[in-house]
């Protein structure tokens, strides 16, 4: 019968996850979704999936963004293909994420309640089990998560470790093999954190396994036990910094992390640390884009509170590993700090803080919450010989869960439109330009002009350098009949950040609708040779290129030049121009006209590379990047299109 209960309140709680996200299903697409997936042209095809490991050129249309995550972008295309259409679908990207949220889940509450018998058995250690697991997923913070769609990062990256940690808790016979590192592998390729996994294995067997005390790591036993830790986790610590080393090798050089130095990003974190423990407990400011700025005084009172906020935490962690029973406490707190290492410590990001990166963090704190709690009520046996007590104490859960519940629903409806969103951004963190910038868009869209020029001003007030700012001004002045003001803003966006192709993009966009086909295909032209698989910039082209009657005086303007002037670096933008208009056998032409002038041109062969592998004539592909690597060593791009080559080659052989 206890068993049959238990079963029902497990159902129960996934059934009430499931009410809790009922409204967020169709929620749209926001802010980084933009470039990774809405004008992302290379998850359209599913057949691309290979490609997104050569390189991270394919995880978004900006190249300042493009990470190596091959693992995230295979998702993105199978959602995008999953859904049918021939614009990514919001709804099949929500349902594929809360699957994997669900299954998060109970991989959770087994992990939970092995954790706490490992510590102290009991007959209600599953109920607390099932308690730590609904409070972290009906928890309101991590709404944040699973709304953002690109962030499915976070919870699948998240899933991976707690499975790690299934595999290697219960199949121990199959350590020597260590099986337990594979989730780790394809977490990563979706996210790096995923990589803590080892750091938080290593902490796992030290306290529950070598039953080692913190108090005790520098005795000689303690000292033997470390080092014996160390050795068991060896595996993975050498496949974890392979894996890094690898991923950096693949990520573009236009990627551009962003952020302050280390030190300023460091100091700042300490604050940033005391904020996600504060919305831990009371997630009543959450903002979907906060406004928090780098603490650039180490003396600051904020980088004080937060340095002895966090010192606080870890004499916790330290006094509660004394006591078996108590250890689940450390094993919290230290999580907590573990997982925020990559992004709270010395890698330096653009935002100081996203309320939605202490997903995965947030685990340990449950847990050392959860656990802490319990072993205060323990004590107090009448808390649970008392009926009266022991209902009012599931009372107060259930009311917890419910508040948290609640809380989550609300933020899937600010999710639910861009104009929710970016109000609330506004109200909750006023001095972020991009929000007053968003909030604009939505307003603009509804054709209330007066007020998307009152935000959008309020945004160039506090972020005058940022180009998509001075885009939307543009656009906002071109809607409202003010073709000068609006070319003005566009040229300034460019001048601002000329590396962006959202510039180009936009500007190009505008100069159609002005009937300056020419001009536009100048300017969509540069777009593409920064971002050549943006979709819209691709579109916009096409566009341009039928307003001009077919044709392209970019082009003809180019084969006049060549006429009179025949250089190696003019049949190169030639052969660029053929094949960014999809006539992929002038392309080679002129990519043959180059080598004739210039016989070692990398660049000249691995645009026949390219152009022989949309023809499918991979042997002609190879022989070509070959050639390119043979005189450049080093051309990684040529080195992609070879082994792009190859495998469509075994790929037909095995057909």
């Amino acid at each position: 019968m206890k068993n049959r209960i238990f079963l029902v309140a497990c159902l129960l709680a996934l059934a009430g996850l499931g009410l809790t996200y009922s409204n967020h299903f169709n929620n749209p697409f926001h802010f980084d979704d933009a470039h990774t997936i809405e004008t992302n042209a290379a998850i359209r095809d599913i057949k691309n999936i290979p490609s997104f490991f050569s390189d991270g050129t394919s995880f978004s249309s900006l190249p300042a963004n493009q990470a190596y995550r091959p693992g995230l972008t295979t998702l993105n295309a199978i959602d995008f293909w999953l859904g049918g259409k021939d614009e990514p679908v919001p709804f099949q990207y929500h349902l594929s994420i809360f699957i994997v949220f669900l299954l998060l889940a109970i991989a959770l509450f087994f992990f939970f309640n092995t954790i706490y018998d490992a510590a102290s058995p009991h007959e209600y250690n599953k109920w607390i089990a099932l308690f730590s697991t609904a409070f972290f997923c009906y928890h309101t913070a991590n709404a944040e998560t699973i709304n953002y769609i690109i962030q499915r990062a976070e919870s699948f990256s998240t899933f991976m470790i707690i499975l790690g940690f299934l595999i290697y808790i219960y199949f121990p016979a199959q350590r020597k093999f260590q099986l337990f590192l594979l989730p780790m592998i394809v977490g990563f390729s979706v996210k790096e954190p995923t990589l803590m996994f080892v750091p938080l294995l290593f902490t796992y067997i030290l306290l529950f396994e070598k039953e080692t005390s913190l108090t005790t790591v520098f005795s000689a036993n303690g000292i033997s036990n470390v080092l014996k830790t160390l050795l068991m986790v060896l595996p993975g610590l050498i496949l974890g910094g392979l894996l890094f080393a690898y991923a950096q090798h693949k990520t573009p050089e236009l990627f551009t992390p962003g952020g302050v130095s280390v030190i300023t990003y460091l100091q700042t974190e300490a604050f940033v640390i005391v904020h996600y423990v504060n919305n831990f407990f009371l997630p009543f400011n959450l903002s979907a884009d906060t406004d928090w700025r780098p603490i650039q005084n180490i003396f600051d009172d904020r980088v004080i509170a937060g340095t002895l906020f966090i010192i606080f935490l870890l004499s916790i962690a330290v006094n509660a590993s004394r006591k078996k029973e108590s250890r689940p406490i450390t094993f919290g707190i230290l999580w907590f700090f573990i997982a925020l290492l990559p992004t709270s410590s010395f890698f330096p990001f653009a935002e100081v803080l996203n309320d939605h990166r202490p997903f995965f963090p947030y685990i340990g704190l449950v847990m050392a919450t959860v656990w802490g709690l319990w072993l205060v009520i323990k004590k107090q046996e009448t808390i649970i010989s008392n009926p009266l007590k022991r209902y009012a104490l599931i009372s107060s859960c259930l009311v917890l869960l419910v508040a948290h519940a609640i809380g989550a629903h609300h933020r899937n409806d600010v999710w639910s439109s861009g104009e929710k969103l970016w109000k609330d951004v506004t109200v909750k963190s006023p001095g972020n330009g991009r929000g007053w910038m968003n909030y604009g868009n939505s307003q603009m869209a509804k054709g209330n002009y007066a007020e998307a020029l009152i935000a959008f001003n309020k945004a160039k007030e506090l972020w005058p350098y940022y180009s998509y700012v001075h885009i939307n001004l543009g656009i906002l002045h071109a809607s409202m009949g003010k073709p000068v003001d609006a070319e003005n803003y566009f040229k300034s966006a460019i001048s601002l950040d000329n590396k962006n192709p959202e510039t180009y993009r936009y500007y190009g966009k505008y100069l159609i609708e002005q009937m300056r086909s020419q001009e536009a295909l100048n300017i969509l032209q540069q777009g593409l040779q920064l971002s050549p698989k943006h979709r819209d910039i691709q579109l916009y082209y096409s566009m341009a290129l039928q307003s001009s009657g077919g044709k392209n005086m970019r082009l003809e303007n180019m084969i006049e030049q060549l006429k009179t002037n025949p250089t190696a670096d003019g049949y190169l933008n030639l052969s660029l121009e053929y094949y960014n208009m999809g006539d992929y056998e002038k392309c080679i032409e002129a990519s043959e006209n180059a080598l004739k002038i210039k016989p070692d041109y990398a660049l000249a062969y691995n645009n026949m590379c390219s152009a022989y592998n949309v023809l499918k004539q991979y042997d002609k592909a190879i022989e070509a990047c070959s050639q390119a690597i043979r005189v450049q060593p080093d051309f990684q791009l040529a080195k992609n299109n070879l082994k792009l080559a190859v495998d469509e080659k075994n790929k037909q052989k095995g057909k």
